[in-house]
């Protein structure tokens, strides 16, 4: 008999290779949902800022407190879902030692994970929230150790009893129920799931979710997620019944028929009928009589294009609108139109609203209050309804339109406005927003809020005006399409709904076909910045609309009108060339093609408008940019954080100044013209 060597250390990892494939491939999930959390917390800047938001408040704020007890829970739910496939699971594991040794350990290790991973995303050196977080990690695995110790359904056993004789689904489910642990993690799940869409399905308007924010939210979501699919793989069998690939075919089928995607439409006898829409030439005449004062006079005209970019866009817009109002007195009262994009045409529409509800002379004292509603937090609303309410709209086969996540969205704009400047302005319809007891309200720019049409590839506007398809070619009108009148806050949303965040938005009419019967046309409206992401192609063609009006003006009434064209750009200006991305290219690539062409569309449509309009002889025409010094902090999504906001209020202070030479030009023309605050 030859002696036995012990095995090499290449022996070694090749055993314990093949004992973490046997083990995870069954865990797979967990693997899964704990890579995906990494990604979600540490890559994106929207984490970055909402991390930022949370060590800026102290490690005794209740936005930490919340993390650390979220944190707790997503640790322990990871350690018995784990214990749960791979010790009680029905396809059976070849026992060794190496096997072994990862049985008992795996569970314990992903339990950790967790708080590794939060004090990863939270690490600053001189700061106390990282720390506490490897503390927790720490405390956790000396939990998970005591409990199997002491605590008899924790016990690990001596010895594994797999077997790898078939078992029916009714055997697996009785063989989990009577496994003490088994028995313990489904409870515990279910309790949780339970209590998590409840409390997240309750109105927006009372704050639930703002008060956990949403790095606390989106780690119950990643904690509940982590049980159901543990459920799901556990009752899978790769060789006789694939149940991953059941579910995944079942939610394939009814998403045919639970789409609650469907926009709201503005209802009530106090809402006007979209045919009383003023067209753009009837409303120009309008807009110019409003403000002239004798034959030979000179109007400023100011179109502005707000650029898309979530938050960042939103409160750059509307500080830098503001700040132009405050600097250039009657500088509202000559903007005709506003078209906006995303993040920057919620700007626009916040910024309309405010001059609606604000007389010129009050408006000082209200922007403070202003200033509340476009930094707030709107991403914990959206996020909780995508991780909760619309979780059970996937499982069903039918439209829950209240179930929406986008609708959410809209319903905390709402509510924002309404806690802080005691008004539901955003509530009323998109026409309402110019109606008054005198009339129509000339004096509040028009709203040009675009979007894309996703079946089509279209763009799409929202707009209070009737738009010249001989000007706005190949654009299809929301209005027109719904044959109702939308609410403002679901006009906003039809120009921001960026990917993921928010889905798109149904619009639908129907059609008499030729052969007499009705089908109905429509499709999905989604983030402007799908079509153009500057807004600036609209003003264009706006301009192009107007320029009749404008020349006639000039020849038959000696009304001189001067149009500008004010871009508001919230995206990196500076394209450097970059160093190559190899991982994963084959995903990366189309992505960040995609991501990035996105942005430098807007800077290739400002440099080309703003090169080629000089040639615009008759009227002569004016193009201004004003630029947010970009900085990789400043997020995207719906969420900012305080210091952030005061950046960019500080930002909007210092560069829309009359040190500005374009703006102290077109302040100028505004003095040279007699312009004045009209106080109300």
């Amino acid at each position: 008999m030859q002696p036995s060597h012990p095995p090499s250390f290449a022996q070694h990892i090749r055993n314990y290779t093949i004992a973490f494939y046997q083990t995870q491939r069954n865990a797979f999930v967990i693997i899964i949902t704990l890579l995906l959390s990494l990604y979600i917390l540490t890559v994106p800047d929207q984490a970055a800022d909402m991390i930022n938001a949370v060590i800026d408040d102290g490690v005794f704020h209740r936005l930490f407190q919340y993390i650390l007890l979220s944190t707790l829970v997503w640790s322990w739910l990871v350690y018995g879902c784990t214990r749960m496939i791979l010790h009680i699971s029905p396809v059976g594991i070849r026992i060794n030692k190496e096997s072994d040794l990862l049985l008992r350990w795996l569970p314990k290790a992903g339990g950790v994970v967790p708080a590794l991973i939060l004090a990863y995303a939270f690490w600053k050196p001189d700061r106390w929230q990282p720390y506490l977080l490897l503390l927790e990690s720490g405390l956790m695995l000396v939990q998970f150790l005591w409990v199997e110790q002491y605590v008899p359904v924790f016990a690990l056993p001596d010895h594994w009893r797999f077997s790898n004789r078939y078992t029916n689904f009714k055997q697996d489910i009785r063989g989990l129920w009577r496994h003490p642990l088994g028995r313990l993690v489904i409870r515990t799940g279910v309790v949780l799931t339970l209590f998590l869409i409840a409390l997240f399905s309750l109105p927006v308007q009372w704050g639930i979710a703002q008060r956990l924010r949403p790095t606390a939210i989106i780690i119950f979501g990643i904690t509940m997620y982590t049980f159901w699919g543990s459920v799901v793989v556990y009752f899978n069998d790769y060789r006789y019944r694939p149940l991953v690939l059941i579910m995944v075919g079942y939610l394939v089928i009814i998403s045919a028929f639970n789409d609650n995607t469907a926009v709201r439409k503005a209802t009530g006898q106090r809402v006007p009928s979209i045919s009383q829409r003023p067209t753009v030439d009837a409303h120009f005449a309008r807009w110019v009589a409003a403000r002239r004062q004798e034959d030979g006079d000179t109007i400023p005209l100011v179109l502005v294009a707000a650029e898309g970019g979530g938050i960042r866009a939103l409160n750059w817009t509307a500080e830098t609108l503001i700040r132009l109002d405050s600097i250039m007195p009657g500088f509202s009262r000559h903007v005709y139109a506003l078209s906006g994009v995303s993040g920057g045409g919620v700007g626009t529409v916040f910024y309309t609203a405010f001059l609606r509800d604000f007389a010129e002379a009050d408006r000082t004292r209200a922007f403070e209050r202003f200033r509340n509603v476009i930094r707030d937090d709107y991403l914990s609303g959206v996020s909780s309804a995508l991780l909760f309410p619309e979780s059970v709209q996937r499982l069903i086969p039918a439209p829950l339109p209240a179930l929406e996540r986008a609708k959410w969205l809209e319903d905390a704009w709402a509510s924002s406005y309404y806690n802080n400047m005691a008004l539901s302005t955003l509530d009323s319809s998109l026409t309402q927003l110019y109606q008054t007891r005198a009339g129509y309200n000339y004096n509040l720019p028009s709203l040009l809020l675009n979007g894309t049409l996703a079946e089509s590839g279209q763009k799409i506007i929202t707009s209070n005006l009737q738009l010249d398809s001989r000007y706005f070619k190949n654009v299809v009108s929301t209005l027109d399409v719904l044959g109702a009148d939308v609410p403002l806050k679901t006009a906003a949303s039809l120009c921001s709904r960026f990917p993921i965040v928010t889905n798109g938005g149904l619009i639908q009419k129907d059609t008499l076909l030729g052969n007499g019967r009705k089908e109905r046309y429509g499709g999905h409206v989604v983030d402007g910045g799908y079509f153009d992401n500057s807004g600036v192609e609209t003003c264009i063609q706006l301009l192009n609309n107007l320029v009749p009006s404008i020349r006639r003006l000039d020849t038959a009434e000696r009304v001189t009108i001067i149009p500008y064209v004010l871009f508001i750009q919230n995206s990196n200006p500076i394209g450097n060339l970059p160093q190559k991305r190899s991982i994963l290219q084959e995903v990366q690539i189309p992505l960040l093609a995609f991501l990035n062409a996105w942005d430098n569309g807007s800077i290739t449509r400002d440099n080309m408008f703003n090169s080629f309009m000089d040639r615009f002889a008759n009227p002569k025409t004016n193009y201004l940019t004003l630029r947010l010094a970009y900085n990789e902090k400043y997020p995207l999504g719906w969420f900012m954080s305080d210091s952030v906001a005061r950046s960019i209020g500080q930002q909007a202070k210092d560069s829309i100044s009359l040190k500005n030479r374009e703006l102290v030009r077109l302040k100028g023309v505004f003095g040279r013209l007699g312009v004045k605050r009209v106080l109300k």
